[in-house]
C-alpha cells in the first residue's frame, strides 16, 4: 500500500463506518416495512437503501480524509489502469466458471441449468434493458463497493489480516442485508430463513474472500470490486433444491480454502526473502 493508503487506514473508523452504513440502509428499508408506500416507490427505495455503505464511505472520506486520501479514493473508483489484463480475465470469469461448474456437477444429481433464454426473460424492450442494466450496476456494485472494499477493507486487513478482515466483513455484509428478508418482492424474501438462507450466507462469506484476493492484486481497485460484484450478481444460481445448494456451497468452500492457501504461501515466500 502506498503513502496515501497508509494515511487513509489511520483515519478510518471501522465501527463508525459500519454504524453509518447500517443506520442509513436500515432506516430506509425500515420505513418501507413500517409505512404503506405506493408500489412504484418500492424499487427506488430499495436501491436508495443499498447506498448506505457508499454514502458512509464518501462522507467519512471527505469529512476526515486529506487531499491525498480523497484523490487516492476516487482514482481507485475510476481508474481502469490499476487492473492488469490478467485480473480483468479473473474478474470476468471466476463467477461464471463457478456457475457452470456447479451446474455441471449438479446435473449428475438430476439438476438442470436454467436455459440461457430464461436469464433474459422480460427484457423485450429498450426501456426494460435500461432498467435492468441500471439495477444490476447500481443496486449492489456501485451502492456497496465504495464502502465495503473502497473504505473499510483496508483498516480491517491492517488490524485483523486478510483472512480475518474478509471474514469480519463477510459477517457484517450478511447482517446488513437482513431487513431485505422481510420486504416482499426482494430476492432475499424469496429465500426465507431456510436452507437457502444459509447457502446464501456462505456465498457472501466466500465472496468476501474472493473480493479481498482480487482487491489486493489490483492495486486496491474499487472499480475492480464494482465489476466483480456485477459478475457475481449476473452469475448467481437461483431456485436451487437442497442438493444444488449443497453442491455450490462445497465449491465455495474449496474456493475459500484455495485463496487462504495462496495467502499463506505468499506469506512464507515473503518471510524467506526477508531472511535471505
Amino acid at each position: 500500500m502506498g503513502k496515501a493508503s497508509l494515511q487513509y487506514t489511520e483515519l478510518a473508523s471501522i465501527w463508525g463506518f459500519f454504524g453509518l452504513s447500517f443506520l442509513f440502509s436500515w432506516a430506509v428499508w425500515g420505513a418501507m416495512l413500517a409505512l404503506s408506500l405506493p408500489a412504484d416507490l418500492m424499487l427506488p427505495l430499495l436501491i436508495l437503501g443499498a447506498f448506505g455503505p457508499t454514502f458512509a464511505a464518501v462522507y467519512l472520506m471527505h469529512r476526515y480524509g486529506n487531499a491525498a486520501n480523497i484523490r487516492d479514493f476516487w482514482t481507485r473508483v475510476i481508474s481502469f489502469k490499476k487492473i492488469g489484463w490478467e485480473w480483468y480475465l479473473v474478474i470476468l470469469s471466476i463467477f461464471p466458471a463457478i456457475y457452470l461448474l456447479g451446474y455441471y456437477i449438479y446435473s449428475y444429481f438430476g439438476g438442470e441449468q436454467p436455459p440461457v433464454a430464461s436469464l433474459f426473460s422480460g427484457l423485450d424492450s429498450f426501456s426494460a434493458i435500461l432498467l435492468f442494466a441500471f439495477v444490476m450496476i447500481f443496486a449492489g456494485p456501485v451502492s456497496e463497493e465504495l464502502g465495503w472494499r473502497g473504505y473499510v477493507l483496508d483498516p480491517l486487513q491492517q488490524k485483523y489480516g486478510s483472512a480475518g478482515g474478509s471474514l469480519i466483513l463477510g459477517i457484517f455484509w450478511i447482517l446488513w442485508h437482513l431487513p431485505l428478508f422481510f420486504i416482499e418482492g426482494t430476492s432475499q424474501h424469496a429465500k426465507g430463513f431456510g436452507y437457502q438462507f444459509w447457502s446464501w450466507s456462505f456465498q457472501l462469506i466466500m465472496l468476501s474472500f474472493v473480493f479481498t484476493w482480487i482487491y489486493n492484486n489490483t492495486n486496491r481497485s474499487i472499480l475492480g470490486a464494482i465489476l466483480l460484484h456485477l459478475m457475481a450478481n449476473l452469475a448467481y444460481p437461483t431456485n436451487l433444491e437442497p442438493t444444488g445448494e449443497l453442491i455450490f456451497t462445497a465449491i465455495r468452500v474449496l474456493v475459500v480454502l484455495a485463496i487462504v492457501w495462496a495467502w499463506k504461501q505468499k506469506s512464507v515466500i515473503r518471510q524467506d526473502l526477508a531472511a535471505a
